[in-house]
């Protein structure tokens, strides 16, 4: 009998979601049942994937985001609501497994995704987690705290490589882990297509929190229109059934998958998205170009620009002081990402179903 899998991405932006899906992939290439579990867009995005698998509704966070200060600090205010959460994750995914029987099952920062009935596997980059000047001092305590969580769960999957010259930094080096960690390799879904013809010179893939993903679609926007640049913005609007109409330069799409966006990059196409990890993963399998804007006060996001502009990959500006004329000047002068993309992956999924 297959063993049956149960994959449980983060509801936080789409990039917990998109990550999963070669790992959904990867079990049912190996022969597992998988079932998914989440909330909100994280679930539609999978269910529109996966359209033949079962899935569950798990408790959303919903948290409040600023649209001015400091994020890091939002998060900590709403830290009581956020164990609440946690504790409400563990009672619904008891019932989940016990419905389904399930014998393994994978959380993408879901720290109460995870039940005594079955094998417990947690996925996260961000093992370090960096906060601001201003909260350095609870920089020691706040991961302490997440080390907790994590090492309650039977194993640590990494989606980096475990190199000298990984891709995330700092994020991935702590010594606050005891359960066994393992690195997962490049997590995307992204393959690179050779098209012979360009049709945009800029893609932008939005995502991320309201109101920040707005109020960074309206900049870009003010930006590009009357340009003779030909855009194409994805808007990151996966339930939304409204579509924008055509701007001079600029066309609107709500939502893309992962093999669509493939299709429309061509490898002069530079991409304009923000710097979060899954989308970083993405860029590196694609070796696309990229401009990318740090979500504001996000700092895992900000010292992902940081790190990855400093080895002249990437090109990055503030959000506040996005100009894209000067973006533009420099693109020329970056070097594209060259990570290792070995499949890491696929050992730990065949290890987990035979054990």
């Amino acid at each position: 009998m297959p063993k049956r899998v149960i994959v449980a991405p983060l509801n936080w932006g789409l990039g917990h979601a998109t990550r999963c899906i070669p790992v959904i992939t990867n079990f049912l290439k190996h022969g597992a049942e998988v079932i998914i579990a989440s909330n909100g867009n994280s679930l539609t995005l999978l269910q529109k994937q996966f359209p033949e698998l079962q899935s569950f509704q798990l408790p959303g966070f919903n948290p409040s985001y600023p649209a001015q200060g400091n994020m890091a600090g939002a998060m900590l205010r709403q830290l009581p609501k956020f164990i609440f959460q946690i504790e409400k994750e563990k009672a619904t995914i008891a019932g989940i497994v016990k419905k389904t029987k399930a014998d393994v099952v994978i959380s993408d920062n879901r720290y109460g995704v995870r039940t005594s009935a079955a094998k417990n596997i947690f996925i996260s980059h961000q093992l370090n987690i960096q906060v601001p000047e201003q909260l350095k001092h609870y920089h020691k305590l706040i991961n302490n705290w997440q080390a907790k969580y994590i090492n309650r769960f039977d194993e640590c999957w990494v989606p980096d490589t475990g190199t000298a010259s990984n891709l995330a930094g700092n994020l991935v080096n702590t010594d606050k882990i005891k359960i066994p960690l393992y690195f997962a390799g490049i997590l995307s879904p992204k393959k690179p297509t050779e098209r012979t013809e360009k049709k945009y010179d800029i893609v932008i893939i939005l995502s991320g929190p309201e109101p920040q993903r707005s109020i960074l679609e309206g900049i870009l926007i003010e930006q590009l229109s009357g340009s003779n640049l030909n855009t194409l913005m994805i808007r990151g609007r996966i339930s939304d059934p409204q579509q924008m109409p055509q701007r001079g330069n600029i066309e609107f799409i709500n939502y893309a998958d992962s093999n669509s966006i493939a299709q429309i990059l061509h490898k002069e196409t530079i991409v304009i998205a923000r710097s979060g990890y899954s989308t970083i993963m993405d860029l590196v399998q694609m070796k696309c170009k990229s401009i990318l804007i740090p979500t504001p006060g996000q700092t895992e996001q900000e010292y992902l620009a940081k790190y990855l502009s400093n080895k002249n990959f990437i090109v990055t500006q503030s959000q506040n002081e996005f100009n894209l004329s000067a973006a533009l000047q420099k693109i020329g002068t970056i070097q594209e990402m060259t990570f290792d993309t070995e499949d890491r992956l696929s050992p730990l999924v065949e290890r987990v179903l035979k054990n």
